[in-house]
């Protein structure tokens, strides 16, 4: 599917006719204009074609002599939509709380965002796309765990991010940048291309997995009166202890080290690593 976007978008910014017949986008059509040359010296009618709001999204804006300048880019609105989601969460983002944020309408928006999901593949892309990455290293294993901390390290700053980010696949060109950037960091391992991909899956999906855990348990304790919570759980767990019915939550807690979250990443990223190396073709 994400290929077929692809082939769709570049169809229509070069004028070529778009047939659409996918029912995933189904009433999410919206009307394109694409101008089409009719030969040397000639320019044919501009044809309204059907492309997807999800593919519109990407294609460059084209603002004619006529009408009104253009008073925002989506630059602008992903912007404020991303301070919106840090300070209250991804459910409080919506058109008309953006809009209210940049001092406009709603409606004024509609032009360069067509719905709340555009919205959300918009702030997504934009996030990817704000601040260099690390330049990449002639060794695949120093490329993943770069990879990897930043990932956590964009998750952590912006909770909102995991639920993006596990969702469809968006087409924008900083998540392509990004897909690039990221198998170049594993090419060169022997690899064909479906098993390239799979090893940043493993990887990335590891890392979102364990910042939302860390997400979670940060939340949890800040709600927490951790005295009150022992005061309340103490003679409960002495109990459990006690009856000597479990044996390893009693070694957890008497002999466990209990590592910090950094600690338990980075161990975490050793062990992918040596997996994924464990499953290299001979070189």
């Amino acid at each position: 599917m994400a290929l077929r976007a692809a082939v769709i978008m570049g169809l229509a910014a070069r004028g070529r006719r778009v047939v659409l017949n996918n029912p995933l986008c189904a009433g999410e059509v919206t009307e394109v204009a694409v101008e089409r040359s009719g030969g040397p010296g000639k320019r044919s009618a501009v044809d309204a074609e059907q492309v997807p709001v999800q593919v519109r999204l990407w294609l460059p804006a084209e603002h004619g002599s006529r009408g009104p300048a253009p008073g925002y880019s989506r630059e602008q609105i992903a912007d404020a939509a991303i301070a919106l989601a840090d300070e209250l969460g991804l459910a409080a983002v919506s058109m008309r709380k953006v809009a209210a944020r940049l001092g406009t309408g709603a409606m004024s928006l509609y032009r360069y965002v067509e719905n709340k999901e555009a919205l959300h593949d918009l702030m997504l892309d934009r996030m990817i796309g704000k601040e260099p990455r690390p330049e990449l290293t002639g060794e695949w294993r120093v490329n993943l765990r770069m990879l990897a901390r930043e990932h956590r390290r964009l998750y952590l700053a912006h909770p909102w991010l995991t639920l993006l980010a596990v969702g469809r696949p968006a087409m924008g060109p900083n998540m392509l940048r990004g897909l690039e950037y990221a198998m170049a960091a594993v090419d060169g391992l022997g690899l064909g291309i479906d098993d390239m991909l799979e090893t940043y899956e493993w990887l990335t999906n590891w890392v979102a997995g364990f910042a939302q855990r860390e997400l979670a348990e940060r939340q949890a304790w800040e709600h927490t009166d951790l005295e009150r919570w022992q005061e309340c759980m103490g003679p409960y767990v002495e109990s459990l202890i006690s009856s000597g019915d479990y044996p390893y939550f009693t070694r957890v807690l008497r002999e466990a080290e209990h590592r910090d979250a950094d600690d338990r990443f980075e161990r975490g990223i050793d062990r992918i690593i040596a997996g994924i190396e464990a499953t290299l073709p001979p070189r």
